[in-house]
């Protein structure tokens, strides 16, 4: 069910590459049954990100420099056309490069094994709690992200993606920032 033998008639099992959808069952399972909350996925996120953009700034590629600020631009397009789902395709874009970015290959598979609750918080945050005015903070973030990444900046990259955590995490609902503080069950 998690993808990690390969089982054909005739043949001995062989194990498979490690894979984003079976790390994806285990957090859906878990978030489905509140053994963990969406804090716990942005805290998640958090500490996995900070020192990727670290590493992606010293890493970067031109053509994934070129790819982060395409995704930025369209994220700035999005607020002109109001377009919340082109919005978040684009944040997690540049998240998605970053990790890429970063070397580590662990980063890209956690961040793909996020991916579902990762945009179904977004959803919910950029979609209808967030003003024009935060949503355009959100957008000013990436591009600092973006901009110390690009310049190889890794001590400003990493504080600009604590920063925008820092965005994150303070507009959380309480019901959620609750939950993240009661014991898992």
């Amino acid at each position: 069910a998690l993808g990690i033998l390969n089982i054909e008639n005739g043949k001995r099992p062989r194990l498979q590459a490690v894979r984003a959808e079976g790390l994806a069952q285990v957090f859906g399972y878990a978030l489905t049954i509140a053994q963990v909350s969406q804090r716990h996925v942005i805290d998640t996120r958090r500490g996995i990100e900070v020192h990727g953009a670290q590493q992606a700034a010293l890493h970067v590629s031109a053509p994934q420099r070129a790819r982060l600020q395409a995704y930025l631009d369209e994220m700035r397009e999005s607020l002109v056309s109001n377009d919340t789902r082109r919005r978040i395709v684009a944040d997690i874009g540049i998240h998605n490069t970053l990790a890429e970015a970063s070397g580590n290959p662990l980063n890209v598979l956690l961040l793909g094994a996020l991916r579902t609750p990762i945009e179904q918080s977004m959803a919910i945050d950029v979609g209808t709690r967030r003003s024009q005015a935060e949503l355009v903070r959100i957008v000013d973030a990436h591009a600092h992200i973006v901009e110390r990444v690009c310049a190889g900046d890794a001590i400003g990259a990493g504080a600009a993606m604590t920063a925008h955590f820092d965005l994150s995490l303070a507009s959380m609902p309480r019901a959620t920032t609750d939950a993240a503080n009661d014991e898992p069950a």
